[in-house]
Parts: C-alpha cells; structure tokens; sequence
C-alpha cells in the first residue's frame, strides 16, 4: 500500500482530501475539520510524505512558479530589497513559487538555450530584470519565441514597467526653482556612454532637469564640468565647481549624494544654507531605513521599488493567461520626499 493510501486509511478521508490538506488547498472551518487535517499532517511527517509538486505540474501543464531572470554581470540586473520582497509576497499572494536565477549573456542568446527556459525551470512566466546593455538577439528570441515574460525597470514597447525617472528630474528641479534656486546644476558621476547602451534613467532624468530649466528661462549647467573628466579627477572637478564664482546653489544629481556632502564639506559650504542637494535613491528619507548621512536626511526622488515588483507580477499573471497579448507598459511616478538637503536660495 502507498503512502498516501495509508494515510487516507488511517485518517478516514480519500485520498484526494489528503492531498488537498498537504497542499493547503482544504478549507479547515469547523473543529472536527481542523484536527482531521492536524491527523493528516502529522502522520504524513511521521511517513515521510510529500505530493510530488514536479508530478502534478507535468499533469496539470503549470508549474505554479515564476522566474526572476538576473544577468551574471550584477550592474545590469539592480536588484533592492524591497523589489525582491515584494516580488515574493506578491507571488505568494496567488501561491506562486518564485524561482531566481543568474545567466550570462552568452545562454541569453542562445536560439537553443532560451527557448527550453520555462521546460527546465518548470515555471510559468518570466520576469526579466535586466536593465541595460540588453543583447538584441536576447529581445529578439522572447519576441519570437512569446515566452510569457515581463521586462521590469526597462522600457520596452510593451509588457515592461518602468519608473518615470523624467517625471522625477522635472519634480526635483522645480522644487528647487521654487525655492529661489536660479544656478541649478546636474550631476551623474556614472561612466558615460552612448544612449543607445545605457540605462533609460540616465537619459531621461537629464532630459527632465533639461525641460524645467528650459520652461522657467534658466541656463543649464555644462554637466561636461564634471562628467567631462576622467573618474579619478571628478571629486577635484566637484570641489573646483562648488569654489567657482558661477558655482551652483542647488544640485540635481543622479545618485550617489554621499559624494556631493564630501565634496561641499570640502569647498566650505553648508547644506543646505550654501547649497541645496536633491537625489535619487530607492530608500525613504526617513527610519531606520533612510537614507541618512551624518544624522541628515537627503531629499530624495524615491524610486518606490514595492509598487513596481506589485506591477510587475500582476502584469507577468496576465502574460501567462494570454502569452499572445502585447501588454501596454506600465509607468510607475516616483516619490518626492523632503529631507535635510534642501532650503530657500541664500546669497552667493
């Protein structure tokens, strides 16, 4: 006799019930119910048995479970805690597995290798965060092949959600514009490259701070100041900036404001009475969490990376119902939130 069979035997229940009890799918309301499926659990631990998950995904053509696809190059696949987290909970909300796996550029652009991903890794759907430096023939093959999947902080023509990193730069600056702040500089301490290459943000966050100087008839800064000069040299060209007679009075800066208090502290000025810094960042300004930096909260556009891993699994639950379906893309605006950076426009 089967373990299962026994168990059912000794229970009193089918063996269909035990199953469903194993499983968690059993609704366990009144008293008898919940101390038959206690019976049920218990003996099954005592016998060592388990339903064969991998059996009844063959079975039912499901795997219940969803990939996150990561890159082996760890700068292309961002990855925050609170994007992970709510990625599972959300997964878990529907009794989905999430499976996470690293691959490198060379299988993600194998004809042979990514059409067997969901067969191997028996799951349902695909979420792809991978940001930039995307292969083409890797684009190409989930089109082609119609791999249920859903691209996350990456703009596509479809089924991606991505954050309005645009809207975010336009925010920031006008905040600072209302603030008085005439001479407002942008700064990206990133390795530059050709758009085509790089992460959308780092266009379009420029382009943002871009449109609200433009809008308000106020000069942009050369960012060329800074981003112009090799890496070892950029912290001398900040400080060089910042002791300048046209110096700035605030600062957009694409993250990374830990390197602009240095480099203020080291010119002598105060923020924000000298100088009023607005950056990017996933973490709230604020808690145990925040992003604080000697006791001083940053005003930050926050990236709210919790709404985002929500979009994207209900989008990926979506794609694997209708595979065929282009799914609009889903733009997520980010947070502005005020810190210890940030004040009216003194004297220069």
């Amino acid at each position: 006799m089967s373990k299962l069979a026994t168990i059912a035997e000794k229970t009193g229940v089918s063996p269909a019930t035990v199953l469903r009890i194993l499983r968690g799918d059993n609704k366990e309301v009144w008293p008898s119910a919940v101390r038959r499926a206690a019976e049920v659990r218990s003996l099954a631990m005592k016998l060592g048995y388990m339903p064969n998950a991998s059996a009844r995904a063959t079975r039912r053509g499901k795997a219940n479970a969803v990939a996150l696809l990561l890159s082996t190059n760890q700068g292309r696949s961002n990855l925050p805690s609170e994007l992970l987290n709510q990625i599972h909970d959300s997964l878990d909300t529907h009794r989905l597995r999430l499976l996470v796996s690293k691959l490198a550029d060379e299988t993600l652009t194998d004809r042979q290798a990514l059409p067997s991903i969901l067969r191997e890794w028996a799951c349902d759907g695909l979420l792809i965060n991978y940001t930039d430096h995307i292969p083409e023939k890797m684009i190409e093959l989930i089109r082609n092949y119609r791999v249920p999947s859903v691209w996350m902080n990456s703009r596509q023509e479809s089924d991606c959600v991505y954050y309005d990193d645009f809207g975010g730069a336009l925010e920031a600056t006008r905040h600072l514009i209302e603030l008085s702040h005439r001479k407002i500089a942008y700064l990206d301490f990133t390795v530059h490259e050709a758009a085509g290459r790089t992460h959308y943000s780092r266009v379009d966050r420029f382009a943002g701070y871009l449109q609200a100087m433009r809008s308000s008839g106020l000069k942009a800064f050369d960012r060329d100041r800074v981003a112009g000069v090799p890496v070892r040299d950029r912290l001398q060209a900040t400080i060089d900036l910042l002791k300048s007679p046209d110096r700035p009075t605030a600062i957009v800066t694409y993250d990374a404001a830990e390197r602009l208090l240095y480099a203020a502290a080291m010119a002598g000025l105060r923020v924000p009475q000298d100088l009023s810094i607005v950056s990017f960042g996933h973490r709230a300004v604020s808690g145990e969490l925040g992003e604080m930096f000697f006791g001083r909260s940053v005003t930050s556009m926050r990236i709210p990376a919790e709404k985002a891993g929500k979009s994207a699994v209900e989008m990926v639950l979506k794609k694997i119902a209708a595979p065929q379906a282009a799914l609009p893309s889903r733009v997520i605006p980010l947070d502005f939130q005020i810190g210890d950076t940030t004040g009216p426009c003194g004297t220069v």
